[in-house]
């Protein structure tokens, strides 16, 4: 197999994960009124804290349009409020509500035995390993994303 072949069965295997993925966090999260892609939204929020919705956008190699209608369907639950951005006028940030915290922290509960018996079934250097790979993978894409950019 070449390795045009390979990165073609790496990027499907990639998908086919993605879209379990989704799946696992819709069946695990439905009751809550979250999507996957809001769920990985407040992750965001919960992780680095108040941002605009384009910096969450290019953080997450989507569309900025995307992030927004994600962004307002969190507003519009109670899981984030819009407030002021003292150093943009006309971008604001998004931050967690207390309540969008709770609902995010019940989140992360329900996926930690889940994630600990996934791992649990492969051994540490597979797991690293994997990390590296996909990492770097993202940061050539980003690379040649930026470069037809401009």
């Amino acid at each position: 197999m070449s390795r045009a072949e390979k990165m073609v069965a790496l990027t499907q295997a990639v998908r086919g994960v993605f879209n379990r993925l989704k799946a696992l966090g819709d069946e695990l999260h439905g009751d809550l009124d979250v999507t996957t892609a809001m769920r990985a939204v407040m992750e965001t929020l919960s992780d680095a804290g108040p941002m605009t919705v384009p910096q969450i956008a290019k953080l997450k190699g989507v569309t900025r349009q995307h992030i927004q209608l994600l962004a307002d369907a969190l507003v519009e639950g109670g899981l984030a409020s819009v407030k002021e951005n003292p150093a943009h006028r006309r971008s604001s940030l998004i931050t967690l509500t207390d309540k969008g915290r709770r609902a995010f922290a019940k989140m992360r509960a329900r996926e930690t035995p889940l994630i600990e018996a996934l791992a649990a079934e492969f051994e540490a250097p597979e797991l690293e390993r994997a990390t590296v790979v996909l990492t770097r993978l993202m940061a050539r894409i980003d690379a040649r994303l930026k470069a037809e950019a401009t």
